[in-house]
């Protein structure tokens, strides 16, 4: 910031709401939900940052200490485990949160993943107000009764004591509902009332390829969580297509997972182990996605259910022809292995 923008920065003192952490994407996108129709009477501005840059820590520094609301929002750092409602990250990617959480002004508030131990802690480094979300029963804002079926995600919100139901439409997994907390903690802190909170969310739509149901060709449905994949992720994604009902199939459509290390192969195989047991079919692409098949033939899925393909030309091709009327279709995979291009070849 050069000195004529701080200078106008300080003049009109906005609030400032800098959010961070892994989920930090999805987060923005429930924020900008709930916020939409304020964003034009008041003076707002938000921020979605990775602070992996070396000034941002000095510029959100001075945004946060100058603002009139001053809010930091933290998302989780840790990955987000499917049959868990507490986890941790590694507490040296926090290094530049807690910086930020240690200049926010008592007047601010500071709004923290509760069931990310490593995030939670960062509410001894801060004299700011604090608000906590998740799915356990002591943060602030806790999430229950998670619910999925074909046209969604819904769940129960319980806020001191007041329980809102809320209804995610064609969107599912731990990440959307922890995104729509933050937004739920934002909704709070700017007096909006909570279900005015749920009614706005009615219509929210998220980013695309993350697990968002959209239509695909000859009737089927596709769960498209193309965007990125962990091991985590996927496993999570896997419960929620087993959880789903549908009249057709259930496909996997799963790419490489990257990232892993060591425990690439043994990863891949209890991915495929959970496809045994939720999926009909499985098209696996990529050299380390032959694992998974792997898997999933060790827990007695058939070989002539599984296609294997090294190439995203060839897995489009096969899985076109294959798809049926009412077939439930989850699509997966690493950034890198470009599972979208999948998406836009069988999608409505």
């Amino acid at each position: 910031m050069n000195i004529f923008k701080k200078l106008v920065f300080l003049f009109k003192r906005p609030d400032v709401i800098v959010i961070t952490g892994k989920g930090r994407a999805c987060a923005a996108q429930a924020i900008l939900q709930v916020l939409k129709p304020y964003l034009e009477k008041e003076k707002i501005l938000i921020f979605e940052s990775d602070l992996s840059k070396p000034k941002d820590s000095e510029k959100f520094s001075f945004l946060l200490k100058k603002s009139q609301l001053p809010i930091l929002v933290v998302t989780h750092v840790g990955e987000i485990p499917a049959d868990k409602d507490f986890f941790a990250g590694e507490r040296e990617e926090t290094s530049q949160i807690r910086k930020l959480a240690e200049v926010l002004p008592a007047r601010g508030f500071l709004i923290l993943n509760f069931d990310d131990e490593t995030v939670r802690e960062i509410e001894n480094e801060s004299l700011a107000n604090s608000l906590t979300y998740g799915f356990q029963e002591r943060a602030d804002f806790q999430a229950t009764d998670v619910n999925v079926n074909l046209s969604g995600t819904n769940f129960k919100m319980n806020y001191q004591g007041n329980i809102v139901p809320f209804w995610l439409k064609n969107l599912f997994g731990k990440e959307q509902i922890y995104s729509v907390l933050t937004a739920i903690c934002l909704g709070v802190v700017k007096n909006i009332n909570l279900v005015e909170v749920s009614q706005t969310l009615g219509d929210y739509q998220s980013l695309p390829g993350k697990m968002r149901l959209i239509k695909g060709i000859k009737n089927s449905s596709i769960l498209d969580d193309s965007e990125s994949a962990t091991a985590f992720s996927m496993i999570e994604a896997l419960e929620i297509l087993g959880k789903i009902k549908t009249e057709g199939r259930k496909i996997a459509v799963l790419g490489d997972v990257l990232g892993i290390g060591k425990y690439t192969i043994e990863a891949h195989e209890t991915i495929g182990e959970r496809v045994a047991k939720v999926s009909d079919l499985l098209f696996t692409v990529g050299q380390r996605a032959k694992f998974i098949a792997q898997g999933a033939k060790n827990k007695g899925m058939p070989g002539q259910k599984i296609f294997q393909f090294d190439k995203i030309e060839q897995a489009k091709k096969v899985l076109q022809n294959e798809i049926k009327k009412d077939d439930l279709i989850l699509i997966d995979g690493s950034k890198e292995m470009k599972m979208a291009e999948i998406v836009e070849e069988i999608k409505a």
